[in-house]
């Protein structure tokens, strides 16, 4: 019984080490953090079992996991495969000792038949699910509102947010909107990943702004079918300048979309990214948005 649990303990390390190679995803990025927490709780418990700890024996195998947590974490960029999402965090160590601590909560409220020791157990399971959970939630809604590709007002207006680069993206209270204020000048916006991918069947491409500045602002619309490193040339492109205190409704016929790149047509049926950004040169300018969807023909 020793054997087969110093056994599993060194393939569940293994498998932190030099998991299989996914694509990366929203769903899938909250997936692996979900099973830094389990894959922890299951050694945890597994050492406690070798172990038999009592009182400073839980801090020795905690200490021992921080090590095992740390190591695989140092590990991974020559382990893990090309492509893999895996890349050292500390994030992940406090996944691992969380873990760690629900799984030794869990052997002791078995083992020692303490029953308030599983129900702190399982308040921290949920805590370290929580956010796989969201996560889920806001793929969920994407599915039954294939319409909408980012909205302001929404909970999980975070989660499909790739990045904001150049500046600061924050909700205004009591608004629908959220405000980005550049702090670069270089190509200061927000990206919004996994957009629904099929396009086809709507007509127009919407984005809700205003430009709550004294000055005008150029703002550029981005659309990608293919990876992120899609020259100028093949993908869609539009710049538009809004006055001082405008609040408008971007339209843009998907049409125009389609026909964006210089020698190919936009495949409507695999967008795979919207980036919304202000024209170079706009450090300290800021703009507001609602939401980024799309229309069918009235």
């Amino acid at each position: 019984m020793r054997a087969a649990a110093v056994c599993a303990i060194a393939f569940l390390l293994a498998l932190v080490v030099a998991p299989p190679v996914l694509e990366a995803s929203v769903l899938l990025a909250a997936l692996h953090d979900a099973a830094h927490v389990l894959v922890f709780a299951v050694i945890g418990a597994l050492l406690c079992m070798l172990a038999e700890p009592r009182r400073a024996g839980f801090l020795a195998l905690l200490g021992l996991v921080a090590l095992f947590a740390v190591g695989t974490e140092l590990a991974q960029p020559y382990f893990a495969g090309a492509g893999s999402f895996e890349v050292a965090s500390p994030g992940d160590v406090a996944r691992d000792l969380l873990g760690a601590v629900i799984g030794g909560l869990a052997w002791v409220a078995v083992h020692r038949r303490r029953r308030r020791f599983f129900v702190a157990a399982l308040a921290l399971l949920v805590a370290g699910l929580a956010p796989l959970a969201f996560v889920g939630w806001a793929c969920a809604q994407r599915f039954l509102h294939p319409a909408i590709i980012w909205e302001a007002d929404r909970v999980t207006w975070r989660v499909f947010l790739d990045r904001v680069t150049a500046g600061t993206l924050i909700r205004l209270p009591g608004s629908p909107y959220a405000r980005f204020t550049a702090s670069g000048d270089s190509y200061a916006g927000m990206a919004i990943d996994e957009p629904p991918p099929d396009w086809r069947g709507y007509e127009t491409f919407v984005v809700q702004l205003a430009n709550p500045g004294r000055v005008p602002i150029a703002l550029n619309v981005r659309i990608d079918d293919l990876p992120r490193d899609t020259e100028y040339e093949d993908r869609f492109n539009r710049e538009r300048t809004l006055a001082p205190g405008a609040v408008l409704q971007w339209r843009i016929p998907l049409a125009d979309i389609e026909r964006g790149p210089q020698d190919r047509a936009l495949d409507l049926s695999h967008i795979t990214r919207v980036v919304i950004f202000l024209s170079p040169g706009s450090r300290g300018a800021s703009f507001d948005i609602g939401s980024v969807r799309l229309e069918r023909a009235p």
